[in-house]
């Protein structure tokens, strides 16, 4: 197989284009020549075909089959045609490796500076050491070369090669500007370019906002063989258990998803975001709304990492709120009905693959979701539910708790119709029509999902536990000091550590619980810790954090069954009456509505872990560490769309991008004959032929972190937990194992809402070599020690409930 002249090919097929032209900072004259045949091979395969002889205008080359070909083709224009074939394969070789050089050279420094953060002045320095290293290198091969030489044609020769080493040199030098490092993003990977859209002028100025192509992003990430793979295979559970989105029913009665399974699932995201001090001068001007998309197709475990997020627009929060979302979200939609009726079409390795696909929901929070669903965007109006027609006076009424009429797409498209006045949109709670029902597979009415990390860590749980501790400072049965006092010295443990809460606040009568939605996950789960030895067994107040923490379990936990289901909607109502009991006169907030909706929003939507936005929020921080190095805040949204859409083309540069990804700390070589008996019989039967085996302290792996000294969830005996201490962690063959020792769990003790386990006195006994894909839980969990307990036994305290435990 061979290309034919490029020169050729551009005269015919790209007159005109600016696009073929190449900076002079990325290559020489000679580069330039290798970079559009490289062009041919990806963009136009009907330029190859299969040579019968080496010609004048042509050269053999072998095409690589996978990621672009990073090789050079030599310009033979004026290449003898009685040339010896031999010495034609070997100078191109010789080409290849240096332009590959070339690559991997400005790969380095784009790793360093799209996925390590490393700062660009830093990367200067580092580059100039490597230069000034080869440099040197160069001058000492030369000169040794020179002196092991003899005669007047030789010397010539080295003298010619040392030259061309030079203008590698030079070549290598070139790559350290950002201007031909963002060239070579543009020319050499899967770069996405975001699109400048007008919104209208105001003020003499125009008013734009930033949209990347969502059907080119598909396009690009579709090209991945894993990401393709998890497309066309899928991952719906084989069993009745729900996993992801694919398990609900809104995927069982979508027309476009039940009938083509491989169709693209498109998960949006939408929210504003500060990229300054909210409280300065210019906070309204730069604070921005960012819409986000992530494939549901890719596993769950998967698609939480950042670079799987992908941009759609960025546009400032008070254009959005002067133009509208019908207009920012049009070219949007555009591409989204395209993408329902014609679909995309790839050529991958010669085969034709076509793929449909829609939203499947769009994440936000509850204003956001009010906004994007045309709902009101106001919750102490008078319908305050995206879900039902709730009022906010029946919110004050127990006996109605059961008994509210669910919104249905009919419903919607009927009350949406009749909202032509304002007393209209108060009656239904619908201001308009969404821009997003003109979708055919797709409707807000069934599609914005609750975001249990808003309704529960950022609203439910501050306001009950407050109210709680509150009744007990009141009734002396703790003092807010005394609270702050455990919370500043219980000792936390593995991600619990990370998420220490902050102290608690007393204000007005009142204890003010103000947390993090990460710090009050770790709150609610270890307050039974923390208090429990202080609270009576039985008090009702207790029972309430109990209902609380249960539903908090049930909302994060992966996967659920039918029985978790039904648990979570019983402990709803159990926990609505209860606090309506206790306090009377209180009002229910919207957010404890809500988690009235929560059992059919999982049988819809699949476990709401799946579609929560802390993740997405995580996404934020990429723009504001760039406004804050950046400091300059002129044309922002083109820097931040541009500098972002780099850095994806480098992040996801990679042939395959699903990998599972391993770190570690603490390793070091273990000989096999230096441990006890019993641990070198249980390593041998596993490792046979091994003497060394390579131990580790901690290592991530399947997103998470593991830790010597953690337990694991490594069975279940009836519907209770058992539990494993991970006493070695090892590494052979880049696959994980652990060594782990059960320990015996005695109860799950309800007052304190964890499991009690009893230490093993023999070190001996119980243990076993488990993979990570054995485990029945992902997580590392740390084991707690309540002091003067009258049990003496240890406490653990599970992230959320899994279906085994029902």
């Amino acid at each position: 197989m061979h290309v034919r002249r490029p020169d050729a090919h551009g005269s015919r097929t790209h007159t005109g284009e600016a696009s073929l032209r190449r900076p002079s900072e990325v290559r020489s004259r000679q580069n330039i020549k290798e970079n559009e045949k490289k062009h041919i091979r990806r963009k136009h395969p009907e330029y190859l075909d299969v040579p019968n002889s080496v010609g004048l205008s042509d050269v053999t080359e072998p095409i690589n089959d996978g990621m672009p070909s990073t090789s050079g083709l030599q310009n033979t224009d004026t290449a003898n045609t009685n040339c010896d074939p031999q010495e034609l394969t070997d100078t191109l070789c010789h080409e290849n490796v240096k332009s590959d050089l070339v690559d991997t050279f400005s790969m380095l420094q784009l790793r360093m500076k799209y996925m390590h953060a490393v700062p660009g002045e830093v990367i200067s320095q580092i580059s100039a050491e490597v230069m000034q290293l080869l440099s040197i290198y160069n001058d000492c091969l030369f000169s040794d070369l020179h002196s092991s030489v003899d005669g007047c044609q030789n010397s010539d020769n080295l003298e010619s090669l040392r030259c061309e080493y030079k203008s590698l040199l030079d070549s290598l030098l070139a790559t350290t500007t950002v201007t031909a490092q963002d060239a070579f993003i543009k020319q050499e990977l899967n770069y996405v370019e975001g699109e400048k859209c007008v919104l209208g002028r105001r003020n003499e100025k125009e008013d734009v906002f930033f949209y990347v192509p969502i059907i080119q992003t598909l396009e690009s990430f579709l090209k991945h063989p894993d990401v393709l793979a998890a497309v066309k295979n899928g991952h719906a559970s084989r069993l009745q258990n729900l996993h992801d989105f694919c398990d609900g029913s809104l995927f069982a009665t979508n027309p476009l998803f039940s009938g083509d399974p491989c169709a693209l699932q498109i998960q949006l995201y939408v929210d504003d975001f500060e990229t300054l001090n909210p409280l300065g001068s210019y906070a309204k001007k730069q604070k921005l709304n960012a819409c986000y998309f992530t494939l549901g197709n890719v596993h769950p475990m998967y698609r939480s990492k950042l670079r799987l997020i992908h941009l759609v627009w960025l546009c400032r929060t008070e254009d959005l709120k002067f133009y509208c979302l019908p207009k920012i979200s049009s070219r949007l939609i555009a591409d989204l009905s395209l993408l329902e009726t014609v679909g995309i079409c790839l050529n991958i390795d010669g085969v034709r693959e076509e793929f449909k696909g829609t939203l499947s929901m769009i994440v936000a929070d509850n204003l956001g979701s009010h906004g994007i669903g045309g709902f009101n965007e106001s919750f102490s109006g008078f319908r305050i539910c995206r879900f039902c027609m709730c009022t906010s006076q029946e919110l004050a009424n127990p006996n109605l708790l059961r008994k509210f009429v669910e919104r249905t797409v009919s419903s919607y498209d009927e009350q949406a119709t009749l909202v032509t006045d304002d007393q209209m949109k108060t009656t239904y709670g619908i201001r308009q029509n969404s821009p997003f029902n003109s979708l055919k597979y797709f409707h807000v009415a069934n599609g914005l999902p609750s975001d249990f990390a808003h309704d529960l860590f950022e609203g439910v749980c501050p306001h009950v536990l407050g109210k709680v501790l509150t009744h007990y400072v009141v009734a002396d049965m703790i003092s807010i000091q005394a609270c702050n006092d455990t919370i500043s010295n219980f000792p936390y443990m593995l991600t619990d550590k990370s998420n220490k809460p902050s102290p608690l606040m007393w204000s007005n009568g009142c204890v003010i619980v103000k947390q993090k939605a990460a710090q009050m996950w770790c709150l609610m789960r270890l307050l039974f810790l923390l208090w429990g030895n202080i609270i009576p067994q039985g008090d009702i107040y207790w029972q309430l954090l109990i209902y609380l923490v249960e539903i908090c379990d049930l909302a994060a936990a992966p996967v659920h069954s039918n029985e978790s289901i039904a648990y979570l909607e019983g402990t709803v109502f159990d926990f609505l009456e209860l606090f309506v009991m206790l306090f009377p006169g209180e009002k229910l907030k919207p957010k404890m509505h809500y988690l009235m909706h929560y059992p059919k929003q999982i049988r819809s939507f699949g476990p709401l872990s799946n579609c929560w936005t802390l993740r997405f929020e995580a996404k934020h921080s990429f723009f504001k560490q760039i406004v804050r190095t950046t400091q300059n805040k002129k044309n922002l949204l083109f820097t931040l769309t541009k500098r972002h859409q780099l850095s994806q083309a480098v992040k996801l540069s990679s042939r395959e991008i699903l990998g599972e990804e391993i770190q570690h700390t603490g390793g070091s070589n273990v000989s096999v004959s230096d441990l006890p008996s019993f641990m070198q019989n249980l390593l041998k039967g596993k490792f046979k032929n091994l003497d060394t085996l390579y131990s580790v302290r901690t290592i991530y792996t399947m997103n998470r972190d593991f830790v010597v000294g953690s337990f694991v969830v490594s069975s279940f005996v009836g519907n209770l937990c058992q539990f494993s201490e991970v006493k070695m962690i090892l590494l052979e063959n880049s696959k994980v194992y652990f060594v782990v020792q059960s320990e015996k769990t005695i109860s799950f003790d309800q007052h304190y809402h964890s499991y009690m386990v009893k230490r093993s006195a023999q070190e001996d006994k119980g243990l076993s070599i488990l993979t990570p894909a054995e485990l029945l839980d992902s997580y590392a969990l740390p084991m707690y020690n309540i002091p003067g307990h009258e049990s003496g036994l240890s406490f653990i305290t599970m992230k959320y409930k899994l279906p085994e435990e029902f």
